[in-house]
């Protein structure tokens, strides 16, 4: 796709294209269930590839007291009850995880579950 876009349109963007299933897996992965109450405080990174070198010690020690965070294979789950604007961990953990990612709250996790299964 990428290749595509790079010849039609003179720039290659960064693309990230779930299946379906990865993505019911990924929301059914999720370990805050306060996510139905609090969308906007939960967050799923999509990664491109698994985070192998991911500096999780970084990550720990950059979080906030109230956040909390789960790695998951491709998937990591951010908790930030505090908003996710104001966190240090969320405008850096792509480059802790080491790999590209694109992130999006539980609220729009689960508007894409559903037009995916239409």
């Amino acid at each position: 796709m990428t290749a595509a876009v790079a010849k039609a349109r003179g720039f290659a963007p960064r693309l990230l294209v779930l299946s379906r299933t990865e993505l019911e897996r990924a929301a059914a992965g999720n370990p805050f269930p306060e996510a139905d109450d609090h969308p906007q405080s939960v967050h799923l990174f999509f990664l491109a590839e698994p985070a192998t070198a991911a500096d999780l010690n970084a990550m720990n020690a950059l979080k906030a007291a109230s956040e909390r965070f789960v790695l998951k294979g491709r998937v990591l789950y951010l908790h930030t009850p505090d908003g996710f604007g104001s966190s240090k961990l969320a405008a850096r953990a792509e480059r802790l995880l080491g790999v590209d990612a694109t992130a999006r709250n539980w609220r729009t996790v689960t508007t894409l579950v559903e037009m995916a299964r239409q």
